[in-house]
């Protein structure tokens, strides 16, 4: 290739911010309980309008309607500008354009878009928005350290700004598959607004999507689904199109995995108790099933499968025929479920019976007269090597000693509560603790958080208290020397 043309090629690639990036480093790989990482956005007045805009609802292809149905498409965002080839077909944001600076490099038309529900209501000063930016959707191929997309969550319901991080990190550690995290400082740009505005702390988060399948199964080829609107896992009759709705594809498979995964929900539902144990193998591995429903028990992680019906992906492998869950959302583990009640409440709630009724799925596993007890046996084996205070303590005190700048210079409030529920430097009630967390700091900005119901509050429990305070419980329950209420989703 002449020099001349190889020239022009690379200044075309730095205009557009085409082409893939170097991975991180050896050294550093991107992902890390404690990998911190600087990040400038730069978004056009216009883009900003565009992600304050909530997009406009998609027609009901099935599953149900009427005025419920309508209430659950606006709490879980089942509205959508994208046709579900693009991979989107559950955000109900439009997409809008910036420019990234992250790792010393420089991305221009970039795809970003708001997400979540609560965490954009709350959003403090209404600028550390949660994010999800795509770089190959505005170049085709490009990638950046390995990435095609990247979640920026605002750890907004979240005192601490670490629990999300911390629960993927168990997760992983309990052998499943869980996507990765690190952490980051954030400036955003507004030309003529705001100027390299230090929005705060925000977790990283591995999006699941091609390469997590690969890297965590071997290969990507299934389908993978990401369920709404639902508690366990239903079944709509035999037409896949029934299942489109509440079930989301994210990745669609052949019609031959469609049909497997009807199989499977259909048997759920349909085999008799001494069909279900042996045959449950064939849709999936029971221990790792096991594995995921216990530890978002201990983890009081009520937002999710177990609980509120959501905030997870399925994946059906195509190699295996079989099903596996993935968490997602994890940030308001740790008993952090704003309207599930104060996490002195989450912390002792029942790890025997950890499911929200009804969820035929968890329901008839503990029934079962072998997978009941291996439930059990996987609970004491999680409080012995996972969920362990000591270590737990340990993860808490490296990763404040990384984010406790970004926290302290992000506003008084973050500050007050990291001071709270991660140093113990302030007490609990120490200070000005009234919701929504609104610093006045930002008041001249002309920006304020959407409304959020009156009864949503976040109490300081100090997070290695609540660690502590869990753990005994637990094994408490596990001994027979308490009895534990059931957790209190918001929804059904």
């Amino acid at each position: 290739m002449p020099i001349r043309f190889r020239a022009s090629l690379l200044l075309l690639c730095l205009l557009t911010g085409w082409g893939s990036l170097p991975a991180a480093t050896n050294a550093q790989p991107f992902f890390g309980l404690t990998n911190l990482w600087t990040l400038h956005l730069t978004i056009a007045p216009k883009d900003w309008q565009t992600l304050g805009s909530r997009g406009v609802a998609r027609r009901n292809e099935g599953g149900g309607g009427g005025p419920i149905d309508s209430f659950f498409r606006g709490v879980f965002g089942q509205e959508s500008q994208q046709s579900p080839a693009s991979g989107d077909s559950g955000s109900r944001y439009p997409w809008a354009t910036c420019t990234l600076e992250l790792g010393g490099q420089v991305l221009t038309n970039v795809a970003v878009r708001t997400k979540g529900v609560s965490s954009v209501a709350r959003a403090p000063n209404g600028y550390k928005r949660p994010l999800k930016l795509d770089f190959n959707r505005g170049a085709k191929g490009r990638e950046l350290f390995g990435l095609e997309e990247l979640y920026l969550n605002n750890n907004v319901n979240d005192a601490t700004q670490l629990r999300e991080a911390l629960a993927y990190e168990l997760f992983r550690r309990a052998g499943l598959p869980a996507p990765r995290t690190a952490f980051a400082q954030v400036y955003l740009t507004i030309p003529g607004r705001v100027e390299r505005q230090h929005l705060g702390l925000y977790t990283l988060v591995e999006a699941v999507e091609d390469r997590f399948l690969k890297r965590n199964f071997g290969q990507k080829e299934g389908l993978l689904t990401k369920p709404e609107q639902m508690r366990g896992l239903w079944y709509f009759g035999e037409d896949w199109d029934g299942y489109r709705d509440r079930y989301q594809p994210k990745q669609d498979g052949t019609p031959e995995d469609e049909k497997r995964f009807i199989s499977f929900v259909r048997f759920i539902r349909e085999a008799s108790p001494e069909q279900f144990g042996t045959g449950l193998t064939n849709h999936l591995d029971p221990e790792s099933f096991l594995r995921f429903v216990a530890l978002n028990a201990l983890l009081a992680n009520v937002d999710s499968f177990i609980g509120n019906g959501h905030n997870y992906y399925l994946f059906h492998s195509a190699k295996s025929h079989r099903s596996t869950f993935i968490p997602w959302d994890l940030n308001e583990s740790f008993g952090m479920h704003p309207v599930s009640g104060p996490s002195r409440f989450q912390m002792q709630t029942s790890i025997l019976r950890p499911n929200a009724d009804p969820n035929s799925l968890v329901e008839r596993c503990l029934a079962d007269p072998q997978l009941g007890p291996r439930y059990r046996a996987i609970c004491a084996e999680l409080l012995t090597n996972v969920f362990v205070p000591a270590k737990l303590e340990a993860d808490i005190d490296r990763i404040a000693a990384t984010t406790k700048p970004v926290v302290f210079a992000e506003s008084r409030r973050a500050r007050e509560d990291f001071e709270r529920t991660v140093l113990g430097t302030r007490a609990p009630n120490d200070g000005d603790t009234q919701q929504p967390r609104f610093d006045r700091e930002y008041a001249n900005l002309g920006y304020r958080p959407w409304g959020f119901p009156d009864q949503v509050q976040i109490d300081n429990l100090p997070l290695k208290q609540w660690i502590r305070g869990r753990h005994t419980n637990a094994t408490d329950q596990l001994a027979g020397k308490v009895k534990a209420p059931r957790s209190r989703p918001r929804l059904f």
